[in-house]
């Protein structure tokens, strides 16, 4: 593959993590070397290939500036994979205690064919408790001949003991410029020929992992031959250009909702994909929002979404308020369907006050059953606002659950009806779980996507921390309606409930 032909043999070559490099270069050049190194970060970054030039950079036999020569008996081993004392594990595939006791009763073995003996575990949040605690006694004693080097891409799942054992990297997504430099490199080396666009478009598909944005150099190659268009680079890569894109922008920003409605549909009745044509508008308002904020070098993808951007009414509040709600669109139950698009510019145009108002409208207006009373109103926490709090953390949990879904669909359901907010308003999270089941799962799975989507809800950094409150607590769940429910009663289905509920 063409990765595996470019993966980065020197320091040099890696890029993008300058930080890492430079202090791994000090402490080699300086003897300085910790016995066990944590890597941690996105995939595609750096952090196996990184590992891989630090082990032979530790039983390089010519070693200059702390950059390993690639040519002594020892570097052409490693890098011919066939080095006994290399030893590389995937901790996804051999995560039990017996797979660390192993490596265990190994390690005190002299090296056979290297200086020092290398151990890489790949992957390494994917061990079990035990076999943690069986690395921990390794990792706090090792024999001065072993080298431990983890990689994971999930850092919080590492427990703390282990992480203080080792010295830790934290490896950053690629900017989309670097990108764009390795893969102009890269194509000139092969022959190909591409325009400044359709790299810059290859880079932005790979968010920000070096890997895949060679992948997709690959893919874009093999599907039009060595000098593809801008078109079909977009075409292959599935993105969406389209000049309406950028006028529907250009309606949101100057609140034509006439227009903006029209735009949608006529993308729709086209046949384009209007996921992907709703995450083009999106990007496009993004960029206007971080040029509006005093942010952004070169030429805007759009001059003229930029100039809107700059002067539209309501300043910075109301762009960031259109982004977070296309952003909201969600195709996945019907894909060709305009409703989504439609609601969402439909939201962003008239303004925050009237997407918070209208479920409550809607609420109000829908009829109470004679037979069936009114839930009584939950009783507001102490120390709180009262009903108007409970009800800004009920809409901010709600938007917590959809945007989870976008991201992983298990933890929106983990989500569902399962939890209420405790507290809100400083640096942390608080998450207060009906049963441990949900509680569990969520703190183990979804830390770190619930983190991330409350700091961008809220506007600041927030840990979550969660705990058990009472089962009495729970809301009065009553069964919901929709498609499934609507079919089984045209077909003579009964609703099964308890006396009372």
């Amino acid at each position: 593959m063409l990765y595996g032909k470019w993966r980065p043999r020197s320091f040099d070559e890696v890029v993008g993590q300058d930080h890492v490099v430079q202090t791994l270069r000090n402490a080699l050049a300086t003897g300085q070397v910790a016995h066990a190194y944590l890597f941690a970060g996105p995939r595609g970054t750096g952090k196996t290939t990184t590992a891989r030039i630090l082990a032979r950079a530790l039983n390089c036999e010519e070693l200059k500036a702390g950059d390993p020569c690639n040519r002594c008996p020892s570097c052409r081993a490693i890098l011919e994979g066939r080095a006994l004392d290399l030893i590389e594990m995937d901790a996804a595939s051999n995560r039990g205690i017996d797979d660390i006791r192993e490596l265990r009763d190994k390690i005190a073995y002299s090296p056979s064919d290297l200086r020092c003996k290398v151990y890489l575990l790949d992957e390494v949040h994917m061990l079990t408790q035990g076999a943690f605690n069986a690395l921990l006694k390794t990792l706090e004693e090792p024999p001065p001949h072993a080298f431990f080097i983890l990689a994971t891409t999930e850092l919080h799942q590492v427990p703390a003991t282990i992480v203080s054992r080792c010295q830790r990297f934290d490896f950053h997504r690629v900017p989309n410029e670097a990108i764009v430099a390795r893969l102009r490199y890269i194509a000139d080396q092969e022959g190909f020929a591409l325009s400044d666009q359709g790299l810059l478009a290859i880079a932005i598909q790979s968010r920000g992992g070096l890997r895949d944005a060679i992948t997709l150099l690959e893919q874009v190659t093999a599907r039009f031959g060595p000098t593809p268009s801008t078109d079909e680079v977009l075409e292959a890569l599935g993105m969406v250009y389209d000049p309406r894109a950028e006028e529907l922008a250009c309606a949101v920003l100057d609140r034509d909702l006439a227009k903006a409605l029209t735009l949608s549909r006529d993308a729709a009745a086209s046949g384009l994909d209007l996921a992907a044509f709703t995450r083009e508008v999106i990007d496009l308002l993004r960029d206007g929002l971080w040029r509006a904020a005093g942010g952004g070098e070169g030429e805007p993808r759009s001059m003229a979404v930029a100039d809107r951007a700059r002067s539209a009414e309501g300043g910075l509040p109301f762009l960031a308020h259109a982004v977070a709600e296309l952003a909201r669109a969600d195709f996945r139950l019907d894909p060709a369907s305009p409703v989504p698009l439609e609601v969402a510019v439909a939201s962003a145009i008239l303004g925050p006050a009237a997407a918070a108002v209208a479920p409550a409208a809607a609420a109000a207006a829908a009829p109470t059953p004679a037979r069936q009373s009114a839930p009584p109103s939950r009783a507001p926490r102490a120390g709180g606002a009262g009903q108007a709090e409970t009800s800004r953390e009920e809409r901010f949990l709600r938007e917590l659950r959809q945007r989870c879904s976008m991201v992983n669909v298990k933890l929106g359901a983990l989500l569902n009806g399962s939890c209420e907010v405790l507290a809100m308003d400083g640096d942390e999270l608080e998450l207060g779980f009906y049963h441990s089941f949900h509680m569990e799962n969520v703190e183990r799975d979804g830390r770190a996507i619930v983190e991330e989507q409350a700091s961008n809800i809220l506007g600041r950094p927030v840990r979550l921390k969660v705990r058990q409150i009472p089962r009495q607590n729970a809301p009065d769940r009553r069964p919901r309606g929709g498609h499934l429910i609507d079919a089984a009663l045209r077909h003579g289905a009964t609703p099964v409930r308890k006396e009372g509920s």
